[in-house]
């Protein structure tokens, strides 16, 4: 099974390096027909950020497609593996084909990328695995990470506005930056877990009432606290 989730990690990394493929293309174009001056360590820059971002969604969003494409979920729970071993042998050669772009994107991009995008990148890697359990399109799975990293970006100011009245100035946005992205990430991290040992060959559809009534008070709840904050408390004032 190890053997075939990296050919599909590897299939998922190769699909997103389209930014990065596209970037001689565009500088070529640049100098033979726009005439804008682009630079091209600038392009190779944003190109590696667009990549992880990608990457970052794609391959979570991604986790179970081919087996609900090849309905093998039968094949998979068929296996002589703990509901533990499956899925660290699908989500661990994502993470490694992640850590190895972040990486490479560092010594292209600079040491501040992961310093400063280290969080986000994982939270929308996570977060896009949590969503692949229950969310069953890779399009609404997107729009899916799209609301989770807002609610995140948020919280992250409500926090630092706390950290800060508090004195806590120090290290203060990365410290946000880490609680905000827990309170989400732990809770659907729950949901995907509970549903994940549960799930046998039925159809997906009809195991999720325990995805859903975490998942969805979760929303809620933070919506919520973020709005009455928000009209109480205006962010940068």
């Amino acid at each position: 099974m190890l053997r075939k989730e990296i050919r599909d990690a590897l299939k998922r990394f190769v699909e997103s390096l389209v930014a990065l493929i596209l970037i001689p293309f565009v500088y070529a174009w640049d100098k033979l027909i726009t005439k804008a001056g682009l630079d091209y360590k600038s392009l190779l820059q944003t190109g590696f950020v667009v990549t992880l971002l990608i990457f970052s969604v794609y391959a979570g969003a991604t986790l179970f497609q081919s087996e609900r494409k090849d309905r093998a979920f039968e094949y998979l729970f068929s296996l002589p593996l703990s509901r533990t071993e499956i899925i660290l042998a699908k989500v661990l050669p994502r993470l490694g084909f992640l850590i190895l772009l972040a990486g490479a994107a560092t010594l292209v991009v600079g040491r501040e990328l992961l310093q400063e995008a280290g969080i986000i990148f994982l939270l929308l890697f996570f977060s896009s695995i949590f969503l692949s359990i229950g969310v069953f399109s890779v399009i609404l799975n997107l729009f899916g990470v799209g609301l989770i990293y807002l609610i995140y970006f948020q919280g992250q100011l409500i926090v630092s506005s706390f950290l800060l009245k508090l004195g806590l100035s120090s290290h203060g946005l990365w410290v946000a930056s880490v609680i905000s992205a827990a309170v989400l990430l732990i809770p659907f991290g729950i949901a995907f877990w509970l549903t994940f040992m549960k799930i046998d060959v039925r159809p997906i559809k009809l195991q999720l009432r325990t995805y859903y009534a975490i998942v969805l008070p979760t929303l809620i709840i933070l919506v919520s606290l973020i709005v009455a904050y928000s009209r109480t408390h205006p962010l940068g004032s």
